[in-house]
């Protein structure tokens, strides 16, 4: 067998074997260990990523056939096809990748460029094709394999930072908790002894902030899992309802026109009803802030496939798409700063995901958002 690095040094190799008596297959069969070499070479690019990987392929394959500027060269994988496929004489192997089919590999000249009756192709070039198929698929498999590696740690990072998170805003609350509980007691003390209206007005204020940063302590404790969670079968249309009747005045204020789709009959779903009303009313209350006065809100729910759906959707500005994947992340917030925590959608997917459901977005700029819950029926 003729070295494979004998395709790395030019002519020369090849014109001294010829001169030494060597026959035309001879030629043929250097060129495709050229061709094979090249293609391990390739393979050894995978920080490029697999796409360039698979053109540089298909351009590299053509030196190891006959007639290299007449043969066209198709990948396809999984639908996606590199190269060009044309009418005419060809050979086509079957891309597997870990046991199932995700395409294949063909080569082949034009119609127009075949003047005989054939063969077109050597044996040697279908067994050539046949191992560029098995070392794409072998290609194709790595890469993969290096993608969900990748997203695992990226998971794993992620979890560990959350981890990490939930502990700092645990403390964070429990030494936030008592001091605003006393200042939101003796703020109450003080207004029901208090007469005169412009200090019963700063009364007032003070236990509004307080209040506040009660809401955001509490948000903290959801965040961090410090909420011990009571699970009752509910019924989700009248947690809905309960929410809408709380918000009533907001709703009313912001000017927005509601719409409730309520399915008549929705099967029991096992609910924390005080966390879940945490998750409508910072739905409703994100939609009132990002809805002008005469927008709409829209909230429905169904019962389908063994799950109890809540939709929630507005006609406001809409989110913008580089900002659509961050606002689950904790503190992520497109508001001005002292006017969001970025808590309140973080709180809300993990009470969900706590509950065992999921929730998904989606948005258009100036057409407004939808937040669609599952829950799984018991």
């Amino acid at each position: 067998m003729v070295p494979a690095y004998l395709c790395l040094m030019g002519g020369t190799p090849t014109a001294q074997i010829i001169a030494d008596g060597s026959d035309e297959r001879l030629r043929e069969r250097i060129k495709e260990l050229g061709c094979l070499y090249a293609v391990a070479r390739i393979a050894q690019t995978q920080e490029l990523g697999l796409e360039p990987m698979l053109v540089a392929i298909v351009r590299t394959m053509p030196q190891g056939w006959q007639r290299p500027d007449e043969l066209w060269v198709s990948l396809l994988l999984d639908e996606h096809e590199y190269g060009t496929k044309k009418v005419g004489p060809s050979l086509r192997k079957t891309i597997v990748v870990e046991g199932g089919s995700r395409g294949s590999l063909s080569v082949g000249y034009s119609q127009d460029m075949i003047t005989g009756p054939g063969p077109h192709f050597l044996v040697e070039e279908e067994q050539l094709l046949e191992r560029l198929a098995i070392e794409v698929a072998t290609i194709v498999e790595r890469q993969e394999k290096r993608e969900r590696q990748r997203h695992f740690e990226v998971r794993m990072r992620q979890q560990d930072r959350l981890n990490m998170l939930g502990e700092f805003t645990a403390g964070i609350a429990h030494e936030l908790n008592t001091p605003l509980g006393n200042v939101l007691g003796y703020a109450e003390l003080l207004l029901a002894g208090e007469k005169a209206p412009a200090r019963r007005d700063d009364l007032q204020r003070i236990i509004d902030s307080a209040l506040t940063g009660r809401e955001v302590v509490k948000r903290l404790m959801y965040f961090s899992c410090e909420m011990p969670s009571q699970f009752r079968m509910q019924d989700l249309n009248l947690v809905v309802q309960g929410v809408l009747r709380l918000l009533d005045r907001q709703l009313e204020e912001a000017r927005l026109v509601l719409h409730t789709v309520l399915a008549p009959v929705l099967p029991p779903v096992r609910l924390d009803r005080v966390q879940f009303e945490q998750v409508i009313t910072n739905l409703v209350l994100n939609a009132i802030a990002a809805t002008a006065p005469g927008g709409e809100l829209h909230l429905a729910t169904e019962a389908r496939d063994g799950r109890v759906y809540l939709r929630v959707r507005d006609t406001g500005n809409g989110i913008a798409p580089e900002h659509l994947r961050k606002i689950f992340q904790p503190f992520f917030t497109t508001k001005p700063p002292g006017i969001g925590t970025g808590l309140g959608l973080s709180v809300v997917h993990g009470i969900i995901k706590g509950h065992g459901g999921d929730i998904s977005v989606e948005s258009t700029p100036g057409v407004g958002t939808s937040f669609t819950i599952h829950l799984p029926v018991e």
